[in-house]
């Protein structure tokens, strides 16, 4: 699959619907009272009603022509846009059955609404594709054949090989620091760090940002003194197999449910993303350079058994 002749193509129809957006708000706010008659029945609908959905339309048409230059990197603008469309579908359908809205209101929605859903989801889809494509080639090229472990140093220099001949490491890939998941794990390593380092295993946390950034973060849970590996590039995380979460992975269910856990038990919530925020985590011990014991997330939502390490 040629990506960049299908980024081209999705580059283009975003432009169009965004302009398209842009024109018909501007329509929206000069002729208010033609369209509100046009579309609703027997109802005098306020004009400051039309005068905000025009400016709503406004910014998302501008927000599309952004979207248009990178589809691939500007999908939460095209995601925004298509929950917008299907509100709007949503809530036509429910005004339709209480006879609120006339049968001019089915061509409207049809052209404004219905129609540019085809190229946003298009575009989410592919993007989405494309970021597992992609993450396939990166494992592929980081391969622990192409890049063993003499390569990785810690941040204070210590090469991650030599760590392993000396006693065994237990590395620890984070998820991006925003994560509520990923501060519920530094608690957890926070609190079988003293058995870890007991049964002579040295804590390495790998992050996906600078250290600087990393340091405050890690200090909330007295793991700032702890060996660490600053990766921005994720190239420690492909190289041992470390990919991106699938849907289900990211926003399942089961992610849903232990998200709301998190907040009202300890009060864990979303802040700024540090990193990569679809990257899965991960554990590996290591000793003597191979991988003795490691734990694989089946969603970000898991609960790893650091008791699995203590054996």
């Amino acid at each position: 699959m040629n990506f960049t002749i299908l980024k081209n193509k999705l580059s283009a129809a975003l432009f169009i619907s965004g302009l398209y957006f842009i024109l018909w708000s501007l329509i929206v706010l000069i002729f208010p009272s033609f369209l509100s008659r046009l579309v609703i029945t027997g109802v005098n609908t306020p004009l400051i009603f039309w005068d905000l959905m025009g400016l709503i339309t406004l910014v998302l048409g501008l927000g599309l022509i952004l979207a248009a230059y990178d589809p691939f990197r500007h999908w939460p603008i095209i995601l925004l846009v298509s929950l917008f469309h299907m509100a709007m579908i949503g809530g036509f359908v429910y005004g339709y059955n209480h006879g609120f809205f006339n049968n001019n209101f089915i061509k409207f929605v049809f052209f404004n609404h219905i129609i540019w859903l085809i190229p946003n989801v298009t575009a989410l889809y592919f993007a989405y594709k494309r970021n597992y494509v992609t993450d396939e080639l990166l494992i592929d090229s980081f391969s622990q054949d192409q890049y063993p472990l003499e390569l990785f140093e810690t941040t204070n220099g210590e090469n991650i090989a030599e760590l392993s001949n000396e006693s065994p490491i237990m590395l620890v890939f984070l998820r991006h620091f925003g994560c509520p998941f990923c501060k519920d794990s530094l608690m957890s390593l926070n609190k079988y760090k003293q058995q870890l380092s007991e049964k002579g295993i040295k804590i390495v946390v790998v992050y996906m940002v600078d250290e600087a950034i990393a340091k405050p973060y890690l200090a909330q849970y007295d793991l700032d003194e702890e060996l660490q590996v600053s990766d921005p590039e994720e190239i420690f995380y492909k190289s041992f197999k470390l990919k991106r979460g699938s849907f289900t992975q990211l926003f399942g269910l089961k992610v849903w449910i232990r998200w709301v856990e998190l907040g009202v038990s300890k009060k864990l919530f979303n802040t700024k993303p540090e990193g990569n925020v679809s990257q899965m985590p991960g554990i590996f011990l290591l000793k003597d350079g191979k991988i003795v014991e490691q734990y694989h997330y089946k969603s970000i939502a898991d609960i790893p058994d650091y008791g699995l390490f203590l054996n």
